[in-house]
């Protein structure tokens, strides 16, 4: 087993609560690898397969089960069997643990370590051209998004003074406070979408939420179901609407009440192709990119992950 350990996730707590935990895991062995650049955790496992490991776990939050998950796709050429990828939930947010129950935490922590019951898993991709023109590939296995929660994840991780001490006090503050500031400054983006082999739609969006698991940013959470190997994701779009209707519908998805809210739609999709004339932010699971074009793809099953 492979642990790679972030320990500046949940606002600089994770170290703490790692070792809360560690003495307290039950493995049959345990490598660790602290996270520094994302490069040299790519490294790291790869390494880890080529050497014929196959079990790893990401200990820290949704970045990091990102960026764990994203090494595995990229290194499963080089894999002798299939990759499984466990998790410990250090972060803020941990959405990759939600649904979980009670009796999957250690010391209070949520956990999927349950490599004996591993499930395939769908991997979503961002395929993405960014302002200079050049042509990259973001992965995701939570969630995605443009517009508002995009641009609230940018500020969460590159915070100013005042929510950086906010964070120290209290993740869940921040997450609203960078919420709320977004929402209060945040344009429409004119743009140009495409779903699946339909027509190009242009249009003002606020928000568009690409979900495999309808949880995100702390307790907000979509009513679309959670399908984690359903070769399909959800697409939820928030239109040009004013602020009033922008704050009530955070607000409702705060109780996990999406459909059917004035300027929204929601579906099912495979693919699809988001445009603009100006650069912007594209998430998934907390990394955040720029760029002025997205298309979003899924991977079925390329992962298997533990159950809780």
């Amino acid at each position: 087993m492979f642990v790679v350990v972030n320990p500046t996730a949940g606002g600089g707590h994770a170290r703490a609560r790692w070792q809360r935990v560690l003495g307290r895991l039950r493995v049959r062995t345990r490598d660790e690898f602290f996270t520094g650049e994302a490069a040299r955790v790519k490294e790291a496992v790869r390494a880890a397969v080529q050497h014929g490991e196959t079990e790893f776990v990401a200990a820290g939050g949704d970045g990091t089960v990102n960026l764990v998950a994203t090494a595995l796709v990229e290194a499963t050429p080089y894999a002798r069997g299939p990759l499984t990828l466990g998790a410990i939930g250090l972060g803020s947010s941990n959405d990759f643990h939600k649904p979980h129950p009670v009796e999957a935490e250690v010391a209070g922590i949520a956990t999927r370590l349950d490599f004996a019951k591993a499930e395939g898993r769908d991997v979503c991709a961002v395929e993405y051209v960014t302002p200079a023109g050049e042509t990259r590939t973001l992965y995701w296995i939570v969630n995605a998004s443009v517009g508002i929660t995009a641009e609230a994840n940018w500020y969460f991780n590159h915070p100013d003074g005042w929510l950086a001490r906010l964070k120290n006090l209290s993740s869940d503050a921040a997450i609203v406070w960078a919420a709320l500031k977004t929402i209060v400054t945040a344009r429409a983006l004119p743009a140009r979408l495409t779903v699946d082999d339909g027509p190009t739609e242009g249009l003002r969006l606020r928000n568009l939420g690409v979900v495999k698991n309808p949880n995100f940013a702390g307790g907000l959470h979509y009513d679309s179901p959670f399908e984690p190997a359903s070769g399909e994701y959800f697409v939820h779009l928030v239109g040009d609407v004013g602020l009033l209707r922008l704050l009530r519908t955070f607000a409702a998805l705060g109780r996990g009440h999406f459909a059917g809210l004035p300027g929204t739609r929601s579906w099912r999709a495979r693919t699809v192709v988001l445009e603009a004339d100006r650069p912007f932010a594209v998430e998934g699971d907390g990394e955040v990119i720029q760029a002025v074009r997205a298309t979003f793809r899924v991977l079925p099953r390329r992962l298997q992950v533990c159950r809780p």
